[in-house]
């Protein structure tokens, strides 16, 4: 079979990103896409001291911690899709795992 060379829908086309693929990858300029969908519990690591921060801080304000950290996360997502939040120096990557001795 003959490959296709017109930029028609050929065998080599099947995986190639489509205008709504790309269009993902940009948010809107209006943050609209934070308000899709239902919410979902996540499970997140905290340590000891940022959770105590983070009841302290709640209690201050009357909230309870899950609207304090939905309200934290929203503001980050914003500050960090306009340009005035830089992760790149604050992500840790995890340590490896520990390997474990399995018994046969």
């Amino acid at each position: 079979m003959a490959k296709d060379k017109t930029g028609g829908l050929g065998a080599g086309d099947l995986f190639r990103k489509t205008e709504t693929a790309h269009q993902a990858e940009q948010p809107p300029a209006d943050n609209s896409d934070l308000d899709l969908g239902n919410i979902k519990a996540t499970g997140i690591g905290l340590r000891a001291g940022e959770l105590a921060a983070l009841d302290s801080i709640a209690g201050r304000l009357g909230v309870a911690r899950n609207a304090l950290m939905r309200a934290l996360i929203r503001w980050a997502l914003i500050e960090y899709r306009a340009g005035r939040l830089d992760l790149a120096g604050n992500v840790e990557q995890p340590p490896p795992p520990k390997k474990r001795l399995r018994m046969p």
